[in-house]
């Protein structure tokens, strides 16, 4: 196996791992199935699609190949039956890691709405986020196939194709859109993580596990120069948005997997045993019981008291009823 599969298939393993984690870990903690599992099982899914794909692909080789090699090398019949279908599969495997990328994404989006959906501003902008995903994931995915003209272009192996099957063009456009998506869920806790009565520290605490999406943003940024100085190479390429893949998806669940952990540790004490329920949007038990509620969304009861009634007193108090005094349980 090249060093280049070996990176690809640990990336995905990695990945999967990831994901597998947390659904068992809500199963462990006994938390409803919801849209955001669906997705990840869905996602885990199109992971070994996308990695069967991807191994042919790169053991088989594309058209997309160095000036120089093809004008001293002679294709043979096998050879360019190969490459063509390893073309082909590489229209399928950007696809499915567009696809990838989107889910993950998504899965994000629907833990930040347990923070925002009782918020004035919570269901406006989680459509604009909805229409904004739908639109960037579709100008994504068309960029894939509309380059080459015509269309046989992608795999034609001899003559030369040309560089359209290089797809800078769609490199560009998935990135900008990708960093600008990312940009967007980084930005959309900040206003409840201001507005929260917490600590400085406990507040950048949140802050830090809310923006590690930089990471996705500073991969894809280097990851395009790269990419196009090494745009003869499709093994580069495809090496590359496997790590990429990989970040987002520790992104994704890294909120979610840290809530589980406080609801573990939550579940031992009981610290949490006494909830006042009597504020007009206080979570039932229930409710508490899910670890999208378990930190943050905790904390952000204090933002939805203060904004219901207007009286800072009253929320500090029943804040106090809550927690049991300050703000000690809502992180560890």
């Amino acid at each position: 196996m090249s060093d280049a599969l070996a990176i690809i298939w640990a990336c995905c393993s990695l990945a999967v791992v990831i994901m597998v984690a947390r659904l068992v870990m809500g199963r462990y903690c006994k938390t409803k199935w919801d849209t955001g599992d669906t997705l990840t099982a869905i996602a885990i899914v199109c992971v070994f699609i996308r990695v069967a794909f991807t191994h042919v692909l790169i053991i088989w080789k594309t058209n997309n190949v160095e000036d120089e090699y093809r004008e001293t090398h002679v294709f043979t019949q096998r050879e360019i039956y190969q490459r063509e279908i390893g073309s082909k599969f590489t229209l399928v495997a950007r696809s499915f890691y567009i696809t990838l990328l989107w889910i993950q994404k998504t899965v994000l989006l629907m833990f930040y709405r347990h923070l925002v959906r009782d918020m004035p501003w919570g269901k406006p902008t989680m459509m604009a986020f909805g229409v904004v995903f739908a639109v960037t994931f579709s100008a994504s995915i068309i960029s894939t196939f509309v380059e080459c003209r015509p269309f046989h272009l992608y795999w034609r192996v001899v003559p030369d194709p040309g560089n359209c099957s290089q797809a800078i063009v769609q490199l560009y456009i998935v990135g900008v859109c990708n960093m600008f998506t990312d940009l967007m869920l980084i930005f959309l806790p900040i206003p409840v993580l201001i507005k929260v009565r917490l600590s400085i520290f406990k507040k950048l605490q949140l802050g830090f596990l809310f923006s590690i999406g930089f990471m996705i943003i500073i991969i894809t940024a280097v990851r395009i120069p790269l990419t196009v100085q090494s745009k003869a190479s499709e093994t580069f390429r495809i090496t590359w948005t496997t790590g990429e893949f990989l970040a987002a998806t520790f992104v994704a669940n890294a909120p979610k997997l840290y809530s589980f952990r406080h609801l573990i540790q939550r579940r031992n004490s009981t610290s949490f045993g006494n909830v006042n329920r009597t504020g007009p949007h206080i979570q039932q038990m229930d409710d508490l019981e899910t670890p999208a509620v378990s930190i943050t969304e905790v904390a952000t009861m204090r933002v939805k008291q203060s904004d219901s009634s207007g009286n800072s007193r009253s929320v500090d108090q029943s804040v106090d009823t809550t927690t049991g005094g300050g703000d000690r349980p809502l992180i560890s």
